[in-house]
């Protein structure tokens, strides 16, 4: 869970230090509120692809920290597998410089960009105002229903008598001709 996400010198923001609480975190305001720079701040500490326009005219890097509290086990195992400490909280930082160079800490040990967007995989997920949308798309409405369903086995069955019934209509329609 992320517990709490420091910023300084990204975009218009010269310093903020924002505290999230367990369950469902909701960042609404005004346009021109922030919002969108916590979500590319919070975007930059997983390992996502970055600009440099994403530091503060005038300063000469843009800092973010993020940390975590009470990883799962999927992120501990990946943390493992990439040679990081495993503990029960992840601290994440990210600089990037005016020039567009930048670096990343894993629990202060330097990690890629790419190693960090793998380790952090399972951490959050954010969702914007759009997304439920596709919900709307009734060429996505089976495969939603049967995720739903938990019916993997039974579907896979199926699928497998069909093959064979197509197989064996083609063969006897091979024999009729």
């Amino acid at each position: 869970m992320l517990s709490s996400l420091q910023i300084e010198n990204v975009a218009v923001i010269q310093k903020a230090n924002v505290h999230f609480e367990k369950g469902l975190n909701v960042l609404t305001g005004e346009t021109g509120a922030g919002k969108s720079i916590l979500i590319d701040s919070i975007n930059a500490i997983l390992g996502n692809r970055t600009s440099r326009e994403l530091v503060r005219s005038g300063a000469q890097k843009a800092c973010i920290w993020a940390t975590f509290e009470s990883i799962p086990a999927s992120v501990k195992k990946q943390l493992e597998k990439c040679g990081y400490e495993v503990t029960d909280d992840l601290l994440l930082y990210r600089e990037i410089n005016a020039e567009g160079k930048g670096s990343c800490r894993v629990n202060g040990m330097p990690a890629t960009a790419a190693v960090v967007r793998d380790i952090s995989s399972g951490l959050l997920s954010i969702h914007g105002q759009h997304d439920s949308q596709s919900l709307t798309n009734p060429a996505k409405h089976l495969a939603l229903l049967d995720t739903y369903a938990q019916n993997q086995a039974e579907y896979t069955a199926y699928r497998q008598a069909y093959k064979q019934l197509i197989a064996v209509k083609r063969q006897a329609d091979a024999l009729s001709m």
